[in-house]
C-alpha cells in the first residue's frame, strides 16, 4: 500500500520535512549528502548522532567537498561536542587538508554507546561562507545504528585544530 501524504490516517503523523533516515536495526554503511551555510567568521560544524552496539573500527570519509571549504572533523562519545577529539586525542578538531580536500580517517571505538560525529568547516581556510560534502561511515563490523542528524551550522566547540 502506498502513503499519500495527501490524506492523512487517525492516528498516525507522518513528516515529510526530516529526511534522514533512522536505522534501529545494525548497519556497516551509513550515509548522507548535506552542505554548511556558516555564520560570517565562524567555524561551524553539522552534527549527526550514532549509536555502536560493540567495540569497533569506523571509517570516517568526507568528499566531494565543494564552495573552496576546509574540512574538520571530531568524534566524541556520548552528546558531547567538547572535550576529547575521539580522532586524535586532542580537545582539537581533525583539519589536515586544503580547500575541497576530501578527508578520510579509521577511529578504533572503545566500546558501544552513542557518540557525535563533527563535520565541520573552517572559516578562515575556506572561502564564502557555504560548501556542499558527502558523508560515509563504514565500520568494520555490523554495529551502527540510530545514525541520524541533529544539528546544522552550529559553532564549533573545539579549542582550534591540529593535524593528526
Amino acid at each position: 500500500m502506498a502513503l499519500d501524504a495527501s490524506k492523512s490516517l487517525p492516528g498516525l503523523a507522518v513528516d515529510l520535512s526530516f529526511s534522514q533516515i533512522i536505522f534501529s536495526t545494525p548497519q556497516s554503511h551509513q550515509g548522507t549528502s548535506d552542505y554548511w551555510h556558516c555564520s560570517l567568521s565562524t567555524n561551524c560544524q553539522n552534527i549527526y548522532s550514532l549509536n555502536l552496539n560493540q567495540a569497533d573500527t569506523v571509517t570516517v570519509t568526507v568528499n566531494s567537498v565543494t564552495g573552496d571549504s576546509v574540512v574538520r572533523l571530531a568524534l566524541f562519545s556520548g552528546s558531547t561536542l567538547n572535550g576529547t577529539n575521539l580522532i586524535n586525542g586532542a580537545t582539537t578538531d581533525r583539519e589536515c587538508g586544503g580547500q575541497n580536500v576530501s578527508d578520510t580517517i579509521a577511529i578504533s571505538i572503545p566500546s558501544a554507546g552513542p557518540y557525535s560525529l563533527a563535520v565541520g568547516r573552517d572559516w578562515g581556510n575556506s572561502a564564502d561562507a557555504s560548501g556542499t560534502y558527502v558523508l560515509t561511515l563504514s565500520s568494520a563490523l555490523v554495529s551502527m545504528s540510530e545514525f541520524a542528524k541533529i544539528s546544522s551550522n552550529t559553532p564549533t566547540q573545539s579549542s582550534g585544530y591540529s593535524c593528526p
